[in-house]
């Protein structure tokens, strides 16, 4: 009998890390640093910058379901590149004069830079979301996600939240959600 119960103790130990290593690695995202501009909602034309073509393309995904019922036209980043220079685009700069030719040449209204990185210390990676005006260079728009290396999740949850805090709904992580409703 005493047998049985230090199996079962062993079972429920294993069960118990299996479910804290799969929450540390990425079944719990958390989000933080959101806000947005209405001045968001009236731009149309977007450009996607800092992510690999594959990300870029998931990302412009999530955005267009997300806001499907606004006319959103993402331009081709290879037609920008030969404007800008990508490593200032990593160190989050855009002059006056490139943001300018940007919105001359090719109509775009806003830029989103992201960048998709490694969580030191905490694990995981983070997905940063910039949305800067290309007329003014105010920043329109803000998320970071933080989570296991689900690239698509972090896209959804970001523009989940951005889009729920441009028109004002409550956006809730799953987890929060159980946390945050009122008790009866």
């Amino acid at each position: 009998m005493k047998k049985r119960i230090g199996i079962l103790h062993s079972i429920i130990k294993l069960f118990l890390v299996a479910i804290g290593l799969a929450i540390l690695t990425g079944c719990h995202q958390k989000m933080q640093a959101l806000f947005t501009k209405p001045e968001l909602s009236e731009c149309g034309r977007l450009a996607v910058f800092g992510l690999t073509p594959e990300q870029e393309q998931i990302f412009m995904a999530s955005y267009t379901n997300a806001f499907h019922r606004l006319a959103v036209t993402f331009v081709e980043r290879k037609r920008l590149n030969k404007i800008i220079d990508e490593q200032d685009l990593e160190l989050g700069r855009l002059n006056e004069q490139t943001r300018a030719k940007i919105e001359q040449i090719f109509g775009v209204e806003a830029l989103i830079m992201c960048h998709y990185y490694d969580a030191t210390g905490a694990g995981g990676k983070k997905l940063r979301v910039r949305i800067v005006h290309s007329e003014t260079g105010a920043i329109i728009g803000s998320v970071i996600t933080h989570a296991g290396n689900n690239f698509a999740r972090h896209c959804n949850t970001a523009v989940r939240a951005i889009k729920a805090d441009l028109t004002g709904e409550n956006y809730y992580e799953p987890s929060e959600r159980k946390r945050s409703l009122p008790r009866r």
